[in-house]
């Protein structure tokens, strides 16, 4: 009796969890939309230039802090927007990461849009304000229902890229 007991609880287990596997149904997209995603990690621009140190200067340091440069550690923030078909989607301007205000600005950002056709455009400044890009990069897509976009940045090549399904780069 107690090993039919043991079955039963186990059968309607079961069945719970098989229930919840597929009810209720969970929609992340409607079915005419698509993904957009924005993704990178950039260091903006050190906030001031290096400074050579005269003699007297390094004299006056401890002969452990004697360095022939004095060059601040803070980067400027990095400004980022994004448009599609000449709608502004996005704008934030990212502050740098670590205590010192010295490592990298990063963006994780998802957008929910409309699938179909758009001129994408994207520009960054990292070099403090946001009245000019430093950095600009346009593109057409045909965006699919169901599709998800990525926006990345190449901070060697310094350009912006789109990283469609199926692991190919657009243009």
């Amino acid at each position: 009796m107690k090993y039919l007991a043991q079955a039963l609880a186990y059968l309607v287990f079961s069945a719970i969890v098989g229930a919840f596997s597929v009810w209720p149904e969970v929609r992340l997209l409607d079915p005419s939309e698509a993904m957009l995603s924005l993704t990178f990690s950039h260091a903006g621009q050190r906030v001031g230039e290096c400074r050579q140190l005269s003699q007297k200067e390094l004299d006056e340091l401890p002969p452990n802090m004697r360095r022939p440069a004095d060059c601040p550690r803070e980067r400027h923030p990095v400004f980022v927007q994004l448009s599609a078909n000449g709608r502004v989607l996005f704008e934030e301007s990212l502050p740098p990461s670590g205590i010192w205000s010295d490592g990298k600005s990063n963006l994780y950002q998802r957008l929910k849009i409309d699938a179909g056709d758009y001129a994408l455009s994207i520009g960054m400044n990292d070099s403090g304000g946001r009245s000019t890009m430093d950095s600009e990069r346009s593109f057409d897509v045909d965006i699919r229902p169901g599709q998800n976009l990525v926006i990345g940045f190449d901070t060697a090549e310094r350009e912006f890229f789109l990283k469609q399904p199926g692991g190919g780069n657009g243009s």
